[in-house]
């Protein structure tokens, strides 16, 4: 199959809200409010009566950036102040969508280098009750990491005893919902190979067909990889003129979508922000690319120099994946971390595995097909060439997480948060902030191709002393986050790059 062309390229582009406003606040606060429910530290007029915490300085940051951004700036310190009104109206359906990817730190550092803190949620919790005036639903949920347990995620982010809380203060339906359809399990030889089906919502899914549109199209299908996942179930979702994502139903019903994702690294995709964030909206994880096997030079993007011992590592990571006998698993996995062990006595050529570094060319694809699916199919799964859903993105960077992301990387204490209505407009500004350059980013390079050749120079940055375009606001602030290993010296800004 033949690439498309550049002109093809962009005629697939979804078309992002033409708005280039992004807020940035530098809060100097090092930590979160660690006491549930999260209380405002004073009284703000738009809110009417409420219990305060005075120790609480997330809630009066994430006021003071949404008022930042200018929202329904003529009402500001007034009880008409409506921050979210221009994209919640009364009585629709919201979801909130937070970054919970998994339970634990894989090496034990502070958790919320990687997922959204619940102080951060309080407060748009109440706006998004704010502009519903008490109609409608509000719906938080995510599709973690496959190995992750949602219930102690819940607990770990403090979102479960804030839900708890605030089922008792509104006549507002609240849901809380695990989105995946599988989750896996500890298999009795000791690896995490087994799948549990979760329990079904009764509202269910449906595979959303972007076929022509998908970034995809033009790619042999037959090299895409998960590595969680056999091939087969990857070749079902992907071909020519076939490219399916399943969405939970719940997603397809809401009316608008408040993502809360986190300001960290990505060893894929070098970031992880608003953009990369939605892949929690996914149900089924078998289906999402991550890289393509093989060399780089072999048409792949899973390792950079052919290499017959990972050849053939790749190839027993299929078995463990595509075998249904435990034993055969195990075989499998046996003689593949055996080739991976040969490096100590004959080093690689590279250390790269499963598309972990700066030459992949998969993950950027799945990433604006995942927007594509959940911005543009109506309820019914059709792709329609307008939005079907407003959006609105809040990131929380006040702890962030630098180096081997996103799963292990290293807190920064950053105390950056950030506001948009365009999740490209975010990122671009987002990653600069982290002291990267957005050219060298696939992700955010590609979408803001799709936003029109003119879009990064109207990309405005607002902060408290006021407003400039993003390339001034890469001349001055430069948080140096520490990219991933093998991202290092490929994203970062060169001197005097804007």
């Amino acid at each position: 199959m033949s690439s498309l062309t550049q002109t093809e390229r962009t005629a697939i582009q979804p078309q992002w809200p033409n708005d280039g406003r992004v807020a940035y606040l530098a809060t100097q606060l090092n930590d979160y409010c660690h006491a549930p429910p999260y209380h405002p530290p004073e009284a703000y007029p738009e809110l009417g009566s409420t219990e305060l915490d005075p120790q609480n300085q997330v809630y009066g940051c994430v006021r003071e950036l949404l008022a930042t951004l200018a929202l329904d700036r003529e009402n500001f310190g007034s009880t008409d102040w409506n921050p979210l009104g221009n994209v919640i109206r009364p009585g629709m359906t919201v979801f909130i969508k937070p970054n919970t990817v998994s339970h634990r730190h894989l090496t034990g550092q502070n958790i919320f280098s990687m997922i959204t803190h619940a102080s951060v949620i309080r407060p748009l919790l109440d706006y998004v009750r704010r502009a519903l005036c008490d109609e409608g639903r509000i719906i938080i949920g995510d599709s973690q990491f496959l190995f992750a347990d949602f219930d102690k995620a819940m607990v770990a982010s403090g979102l479960k005893p804030l839900i708890d809380w605030y089922r008792t203060q509104t006549r507002l339906p609240i849901e809380c919902l695990d989105l995946r359809n599988l989750k896996a399990v500890k298999t009795w030889a000791g690896g995490n190979w087994g799948r549990e089906a979760l329990p079904a919502d009764p509202r269910g899914c449906r595979w959303i067909d972007l076929g022509r549109r998908s970034h995809f199209e033009g790619i042999d299908a037959r090299k895409l990889r998960i590595a969680v996942a056999p091939p087969r179930e990857m070749a079902e979702r992907h071909g020519a003129g076939h490219h399916e994502y399943l969405l939970p139903q719940i997603v397809l019903d809401c009316d608008a979508i408040i993502s809360i994702p986190k300001l960290k690294t990505h060893r894929r995709a070098a970031v992880s922000l608003g953009l990369k964030g939605l892949f929690g909206l996914v149900a089924d994880k078998s289906g999402l690319p991550h890289y393509r096997k093989g060399s780089s030079d072999e048409g792949g993007d899973e390792y950079l120099h052919r290499s017959p011992r990972k050849r053939l590592a790749s190839r027993m990571q299929d078995l463990v994946q595509s075998q249904r006998l435990v034993a055969m698993k195990a075989a499998a996995a046996a003689l593949r971390n055996a080739c991976w062990w040969t490096h100590h006595i004959v080093p690689f050529r590279d250390n790269v595995a499963e598309g972990m570094w700066h030459g992949n060319d998969t993950i950027w694809r799945t990433i604006l097909d995942i927007h594509r699916a959940v911005f543009y199919a109506d309820r019914q799964g059709r792709l329609r060439d307008r939005p079907q859903r407003a959006s609105f993105c809040v990131l929380d960077g006040i702890i962030g997480g630098a180096g081997n992301g996103p799963l292990q990387p290293d807190p920064v204490h950053s105390g950056a948060l950030l506001a948009a209505a365009n999740p490209v407009a975010l990122d671009a500004v987002a990653a600069t902030l982290m002291g990267f350059d957005i050219r060298r980013i696939p992700t955010v390079r590609e979408a803001l191709r799709g936003c029109g050749a003119d879009f990064e120079s109207e990309i405005e940055v607002f902060e408290a002393r006021g407003r400039r375009p993003l390339a001034s606001f890469a001349q001055h602030v430069n948080l140096e986050f520490a990219a991933h290993p093998e991202w290092k010296g490929h994203c970062e800004r060169r001197l005097n790059s804007s």
